[in-house]
């Protein structure tokens, strides 16, 4: 929030974290399935789309727990936070919207 209001000072205009439901409208991208790029039930597209945790980063990031004892089958070089625009963009051509870094909202 911080950020959004140095951001509105110094260009003149508003600027604000989306509410949740504006984000999960934006990362669905006007899709209906369980993920923007499809129902996809073993997440192999995932991987595609957003930096999650992948099995070859598990020692990297120190832990060995994720979705059901096991991470993603990826082999992407950042075990930690990516640098934008590196996976896939939604249908509406946004970029970074899953994984990578929090994704911070205005309200809880």
């Amino acid at each position: 929030m911080d950020y959004a209001a140095w951001l509105s000072r110094k260009l003149g205009k508003t600027f604000r974290l989306p509410t949740e439901a504006e984000w999960e409208y934006a990362a669905r991208g006007g899709t209906n399935t369980r993920y923007y790029w499809g129902d996809d039930p073993e997440h192999k597209l995932a991987c595609d789309y957003a930096n999650v945790l992948d099995k070859k980063n598990f020692d990297t990031v120190g832990i060995r727990v994720s979705l059901q004892g096991e991470g993603f089958d990826c082999d992407d070089p950042y075990a930690f936070s990516a640098p934008v625009g590196q996976f896939k963009p939604n249908a509406w051509g946004l970029q970074d919207m899953l994984g990578n870094v929090w994704e911070w909202v205005a309200d809880c």
